[in-house]
């Protein structure tokens, strides 16, 4: 049996065109061929998974801290200043956030592109998701690489975050958004933070930690607030941060209070009474939420509930369909007997439906 042509081809056309899906979705998200004429060519790019690589990456040793999955970085000419685009898959949200406030250079905004982003005279990054993207080009307009971030933003799909729940607790009195930084990991930490609270407060295990910079009232400082995976956590922390600030003695007033799980260390030239007002809002309740679930795996008689429910309602469904043939048939006699009463001559009873022919068979 021979294909006719038309078809072989229309097969053909329907694998490439499979094909070409394939590999578009599998592609990563920077911008795709001839999709910005700016952008004229790929001169570098690379992609790696190995950590020991980040050694000759900028910030590399940043990315590893909060917790690195994958780096990719192009390079594209665009007639004259090239355009460098890296995009860091992290192990969660908060590591893309955590990235998002340290290395910014300007006060964070609302996306898109992405869930957050900062954009200054020749580098915007951004926030979505998982995926940290930074896009810097030397003298290139600003409008390109608006663009070219609202593209690979729309590559990564809709995945809005809200930022660590730990930011909503700062204290809104006094409070300088534009200051925050948020930490995951303790190298960052120490790299990048604007003070050590106390200048003896060590990164713990399990913990996450957030500065902002106060003011109020011609008096300023640094407020350290850091959460733990529990209260217990936090009251062994907090004592020991007590037991070792009363043997320092230090230039800089620090005040401290706790609130469940919280940990908060406010620095500076705050007065007893201006550093009771920033910390006076600081609190922290529990909320619980029943759910509630019908009970998987349990047995009656040894026999599944799950397979005994479907028994008990097989019969019960078998008993409804008796019930209802008895009620049909009994109405079915009565309709019948009221009928003979009232219209012997009626169609059902004429004597040539019931006439019975009799063969006498030889």
């Amino acid at each position: 049996m021979r294909v006719p042509h038309f078809l072989l081809l229309a097969v053909l056309s329907s694998v490439a065109c499979a094909a070409a899906q394939v590999s578009f979705v599998a592609d990563s998200y920077f911008p795709a061929d001839q999709e910005f004429q700016e952008l004229q060519k790929t001169v570098e790019q690379e992609s790696f998974e190995d950590p020991a690589l980040l050694s000759k990456v900028a910030d590399g040793a940043l990315f590893k801290d909060v917790g690195f999955e994958k780096y990719s970085r192009r390079v594209y000419s665009a007639g004259g200043p090239d355009i460098s685009i890296e995009a860091v898959a992290l192990i969660d949200s908060r590591a893309a956030f955590s990235l998002l406030t340290i290395l910014r250079s300007s006060n964070l905004e609302e996306g898109p592109p992405g869930d957050r982003f900062t954009f200054d005279a020749d580098t915007l990054r951004f926030a979505q998701g998982r995926n940290w993207i930074r896009i810097q080009g030397r003298g290139a307009p600003a409008d390109l690489l608006r663009r070219i971030a609202i593209s690979m933003s729309n590559r990564i799909g809709p995945q809005r975050r809200k930022p660590p729940s730990l930011i909503s607790h700062f204290p809104k009195t006094g409070y300088d958004p534009s200051s925050l930084r948020y930490f995951v990991g303790p190298d960052s930490f120490k790299a990048h933070s604007e003070t050590r609270p106390g200048g003896y407060v060590e990164f713990a295990s399990g913990m996450e930690l957030a500065q902002a910079r106060y003011s109020l009232q011609n008096q300023t400082g640094i407020l350290s607030l850091s959460i733990f995976p529990t209260t217990q956590v936090a009251e062994g922390y907090y004592s020991e941060l007590a037991g070792v600030a009363t043997k320092m003695e230090s230039a800089v007033r620090t005040y401290s209070k706790r609130a469940g799980p919280l940990v908060a260390i406010l620095e500076g030239s705050f007065e007893p009474a201006v550093a009771d007002r920033i910390l006076d809002s600081l609190q922290y309740s529990y909320s619980i939420r029943w759910i509630y679930e019908r009970p998987k795996g349990k047995t009656v008689w040894g026999i599944p509930t799950a397979i005994l429910g479907t028994v008990v309602n097989s019969l019960l469904f078998v008993a409804l369909l008796c019930l209802a043939s008895i009620v049909l048939g009994a109405g079915y006699a009565i309709f019948r007997v009221i009928l003979r009463g009232h219209a012997p001559n009626n169609p059902l009873d004429r004597p040539e439906r019931t006439e019975i022919t009799r063969l006498r068979m030889r």
